[in-house]
């Protein structure tokens, strides 16, 4: 699996962004998410939000700057490494030492040397890769749901499955619903918070981990909210160099970020992707649906996401008909697996308007409440947890009840295997899942 590494690259040369891009273009193995700016004072503020893996520092003159550069990062940004982009003219062999050994006291980790080629960026970053990933352990997994369009069940699976987390993880889920135009997790769990994201970015002076905390809506299940703002004018000021570095905030303080998106791929959601560990793209059984979600695939994968981080679902949220979609023509049309499926439900529609996530009354053992366990247990193994449903009963307890007699179902396609065939998750009724009341 390609390991991603986030590198921010600080210079005003005009020609470093084609000649990092072109170096990068021959290191493989490696994905590597880029961001530029033209000075150390942009520097240190896009440092403090996205947190980089790797900061590479072109020398200017004043030499001194850098060093300043190279502690004020080792403050905001202490997990980030380091180095120094030089060319042959940056400073006189005479004082090159002095130099390197003040750069180093510095936090200066290593130096590139201008033009940058393949194999020196290549060797730097395969020594980053091999490095202890410290930082897995100590920040939250961040999962985004997206989709081309609207009306497909994107907000209604986002809030259920923090609201499953939740329900494991008390007071350790954020639900951010960064579909900052029309924003509706709040109404979805029946609350009306006095503050918002566009609070959260006013406060960005003193804005830290703690703050994150204060400043999102709790539910009473355990979820936490970051509800989109009520205005749309409010919502110009979210860019994404803000909603980075909620994000970061946000996974310092807990174990699990689940993001709301708004359907369209602007620099805001491009920046909620870059640092997103799990993308679940969701789409309809609808023909435009399908269609739709194919070439939106298509634009993430073009984009550089790797398909590692990305994951498909299929959401069943009308009642069946003749002629509907089933998974298996989504997956033929697609030419991809899906990874999750979930079944109608017509008391989600209940639950929407009570104002409480379905999940939080629904059994763990069919139709929708069996998916949603699914997908969270996938995201508690990426975190490295072991779900519920990985643990056997102890002696002499009690075990989950069988499950029924799954229904008959046309020849599967031969692009899927039998464990990832969705149609193992749905009813006979497509409907009732065996939910408590």
């Amino acid at each position: 699996m390609q390991r991603t590494i986030h590198i921010l690259v600080v210079g005003s040369d005009t020609r470093l962004r084609s000649e990092f891009e072109a170096a990068l273009g021959g290191v493989k193995g490696i994905r590597a998410v880029t961001h530029y700016v033209p000075d150390y004072r942009h520097g240190i503020e896009a440092a403090r939000s996205r947190r980089p893996d790797l900061i590479c520092a072109e020398i200017q003159s004043d030499v001194g700057r850098l060093k300043s550069f190279a502690e004020e990062v080792g403050v905001s940004s202490p997990e980030s490494i380091v180095v120094a982009l030089y060319g042959r003219d940056a400073f006189h062999a005479d004082e090159s030492d002095n130099v390197v050994i003040e750069a180093m006291r510095a936090n200066v980790r290593d130096f590139l040397r201008r033009p940058l080629s393949s194999a020196e960026l290549g060797q730097l970053l395969d020594r980053l890769s091999r490095q202890p990933e410290a930082r897995s352990s100590q920040v939250g997994t961040i999962v985004s749901f997206v989709s081309n369009k609207g009306g497909v069940g994107k907000s209604t699976l986002s809030t259920n499955t923090a609201a499953a987390l939740a329900r494991r993880h008390p007071n350790r889920v954020l639900l951010i619903d960064a579909s900052i135009q029309l924003g509706v997790c709040n109404f979805m769990l029946n609350l009306n918070p006095k503050t918002s994201i566009v609070d959260v970015v006013r406060e960005r002076d003193r804005l830290d981990e703690t703050l994150i905390r204060q400043l999102a809506a709790v539910h009473s299940s355990g979820l936490h909210l970051l509800a989109a703002p009520t205005d749309a004018v409010e919502a110009s000021e979210i860019e994404d160099e803000s909603i980075a570095r909620i994000l970061q905030l946000a996974r310092r303080s807990y174990d699990f970020v689940v993001v709301d998106t708004f359907a369209l791929l602007d620099g805001v959601v491009m920046s909620i992707l870059d640092v997103t560990d799990m993308i679940f793209q969701v789409l309809a059984g609808t023909v435009p649906s399908v269609v739709g979600g194919f070439r939106f695939r298509q634009v993430l994968e073009g984009l550089g996401l790797p398909r590692e981080r990305l994951r498909l679902v299929l959401n069943q949220n009308y009642p069946s008909f003749t002629g509907n979609l089933r998974p298996s023509d989504v997956t033929e049309r697609l030419n991809l697996p899906l990874d999750h499926v979930f079944p109608y439900q017509k008391k989600i529609l209940e639950a929407q308007n009570a104002g409480q996530p379905y999940i939080l009354g629904a059994g763990r053992y069919f139709g929708f409440g069996k998916a949603m366990s699914k997908l969270v247990d996938e995201i508690e193994t990426y975190r490295g947890l072991v779900p519920p449903s990985a643990v056997a009963p102890k002696s002499g307890g009690r075990s989950p009840e069988p499950e029924p007699p799954a229904p008959s179902s046309p020849p599967r396609s031969s692009k899927l295997s039998p464990h990832d065939d969705p149609l193992t998750n749905f009813d006979d009724d497509f409907g009732d899942d065996g939910a408590a009341a």
